[in-house]
């Protein structure tokens, strides 16, 4: 008879792999571009970008989906901050250039519908303080990029 083991019982099942998400602050004008969401009885603002895709690094991702949502090219500068959520792993980059035209594209157009709204805009610090910005934990790296302060140290 197989012997129980206690060690392999904790970790069944196995936990879910976490996701992967790349995401972009472009700044133009002392602007931060953002893409609103809309929903019923909900609204909120996530930055540009997406999922990783298997054998793409973030950065690879970042450019990518930058490029599939906004239809903008990105040269990046760098990365501002990884952030740990309860599902999810964001890896954040700054733009250090980026060129074409703006318009929405990708899957959020294909999604477009009365009860589910993607839209791009720019926002400047005293708009993005008043907004619901998601991950909560971007906002004090996006408004340091906007306002030209240091980027706050975050946890390891």
């Amino acid at each position: 008879m197989e012997q129980w083991d206690q060690a392999r019982a904790e970790v069944w099942p196995p936990p879910e792999p976490r996701r992967q998400r790349a995401s972009i602050v472009i700044i133009e004008h002392s602007r931060l571009l953002l893409m609103r969401r809309v929903k019923p009885e909900k609204e909120f603002f996530v930055l540009p970008g997406g999922n990783i895709k298997k054998n793409e690094t973030p950065a690879m991702a970042c450019v990518r989906e930058t490029r599939e949502e906004t239809g903008l090219n990105v040269w990046l500068g760098g990365q501002v901050c990884v952030l740990e959520g309860n599902s999810r792993t964001e890896h954040v980059f700054v733009a250090r250039e980026h060129r074409g035209l703006l318009r929405l594209g990708g899957p959020e157009l294909a999604k477009l519908a009365p009860d589910n709204h993607y839209e791009l805009v720019w926002l400047d610090a005293a708009q993005l303080r008043k907004v619901k910005l998601r991950p909560k934990a971007l906002m004090p790296h996006c408004l340091a990029l906007l306002e030209g302060r240091a980027l706050p140290a975050t946890e390891a």
